[in-house]
C-alpha cells in the first residue's frame, strides 16, 4: 500500500523496486506479445526494411550486370539510415500508451494500490519497452547481414549501428513514457511523442545549420588568411539527433561514386559539423608558422579549443550517447513526479499553509 504522501511503506524503497520491476516487464512483455498489434507492427516493420532492400538491389542489378564495390558502403548506409528512423518513431509510440493506458483501462489506482513503488513501476514499464525495441533490433540483422555480401563494411561498424539503434530506442522511448504519465489519453501522448522526436531528429540539424550559416556569414570562420580563426565548436543540441552519431556508423557510406547510389545523412552532417569548425585550424596555422593568427594564450582559437572542454575531443556516437542519457535519467524522474498520487510541490504548498495558519 502507498500512504497519502504518495510514498510506499510496503518494505522499503529496494522492496517496492523489486515488487515493481518484475511484475510490471511480465504485465507489459505478455501484452506485447498478446493480440494483433504485435504482430502487425513487426510485419510493418521489417516489410519496410525488405522493401527496401529489394527495391536497392533491383534498381542497382537494373543498371548493370556488375555490382561495384561502392555500391554495398551506400547500401549499408539506406539500411542502417531506415532502421534508426524507423526505430525513432516506434520506441515512443510503443511506450506512449504504458501509463496512459492503464488509466484508460481504469486498473491505474489498482496499479497504484500495489506494493511496488512508483521508480519501480516507472522503471519496469520503460525497461519492458526496451526489451521489445531490442527483439526488433535483433529481427532486422538478416538483412544488415546481407550488407557482407557487397563487401565494403566491418563487422566493428555494423556494431556501431546496432549501438546506435539502442540509443536511440532508450532515449526515445523514456521520452514517450514521460508524456504518457504526463497526458491522461494514449492517443494525445503518442501524437506529441512523435512530433516531439521528429523535432529532434530533424529540427536540430536544420537549426544547427542556420546558425552555422550565421556564424560563417558574421566573419566567424574567416578564410585562410583571416585576422582570427574562432573554434566554436558543434553546439550540444546536434547531439539530440541520432543522424549525429550515423556519422561514426557510416564512414563513407555518403560517397557515391559511378552514379550508382544515392547521397546519404552521413555526407550531409559531416559538411554540417564542419562548419563550426575553423577554415584553418589550429595544428595547420602552427605548423605553416601562421602564429600571429591563432595560438596566443587566452585569445583566438587557443582560448576557443580550451572553452571546448573534455567533450570537444569525444567520438560523436559517445556524446549522442551521454544525451540519451541525460533524457532518459530527466525523463523519468518526470515520469516517476507525474504518477505521484499527492505531488512534492502540494506537500510543500501544504506545509506551507499550515504554518502560516
Amino acid at each position: 500500500m502507498i500512504n497519502p504522501t504518495g510514498k510506499n511503506t510496503g518494505g522499503g524503497f529496494l522492496a517496492g523496486l523489486r515488487n515493481g520491476l518484475s511484475p510490471m516487464m511480465n504485465k507489459e512483455m505478455r501484452s506485447r506479445t498478446r493480440g494483433w498489434r504485435s504482430p502487425v507492427l513487426l510485419t510493418v516493420y521489417l516489410g519496410l526494411m525488405s522493401a527496401g532492400t529489394v527495391g536497392f538491389v533491383w534498381l542497382n542489378m537494373t543498371r548493370g550486370s556488375s555490382i561495384y564495390p561502392q555500391v554495398g558502403l551506400s547500401f549499408y548506409g539506406i539500411l542502417v539510415f531506415g532502421l534508426v528512423l524507423l526505430l525513432s518513431f516506434i520506441a515512443p509510440a510503443v511506450a506512449a500508451s504504458s501509463i496512459s493506458g492503464e488509466r484508460e483501462r481504469r486498473t491505474y489506482d489498482l496499479l497504484l494500490s500495489t506494493g511496488a513503488s512508483l521508480t519501480g513501476i516507472v522503471l519496469g514499464k520503460w525497461l519492458a519497452s526496451v526489451a521489445y525495441l531490442l527483439f526488433l533490433v535483433l529481427a532486422a540483422l538478416p538483412l544488415l547481414a546481407l550488407v557482407f555480401l557487397f563487401g565494403g563494411v566491418p563487422p566493428s561498424t555494423m556494431l556501431m549501428a546496432v549501438l546506435v539503434c539502442l540509443l536511440t530506442g532508450l532515449g526515445y522511448g523514456a521520452l514517450g513514457l514521460c508524456l504518457s504519465a504526463l497526458l491522461k489519453r494514449s492517443q494525445a501522448a503518442t501524437i506529441v511523442s512523435l512530433v516531439l522526436v521528429f523535432l529532434l531528429i530533424f529540427g536540430t540539424p536544420i537549426a544547427a545549420g542556420i546558425a552555422a550559416s550565421n556564424i560563417n556569414n558574421n566573419g566567424y570562420a574567416p578564410e585562410y588568411y583571416g585576422s582570427e580563426v574562432r573554434q566554436t565548436g558543434v553546439p550540444w543540441y546536434l547531439f539530440m539527433s541520432p543522424l549525429s552519431a550515423l556519422t561514426d556508423a557510416m564512414p563513407g557510406a555518403g560517397e557515391v561514386g559511378m552514379g550508382r547510389g544515392v547521397p546519404l545523412i552521413s555526407s550531409i552532417m559531416n559538411e554540417l559539423m564542419r562548419q563550426f569548425q575553423p577554415r584553418m585550424n589550429y595544428e595547420y596555422a602552427m605548423k605553416m608558422g601562421y602564429s600571429g593568427v591563432v595560438g596566443q594564450p587566452g585569445t583566438g582559437a587557443g582560448a576557443d579549443l580550451k572553452k571546448q572542454g573534455l567533450l570537444a575531443s569525444w567520438p560523436y556516437w559517445a556524446r549522442f550517447a551521454l544525451h540519451q542519457g541525460i533524457l532518459v535519467i530527466i525523463s523519468l524522474l518526470v515520469a516517476v513526479a507525474a504518477i505521484t498520487p499527492r505531488k512534492p510541490w502540494h506537500i510543500w504548498r501544504a506545509g506551507k499553509n499550515a504554518t502560516g495558519a
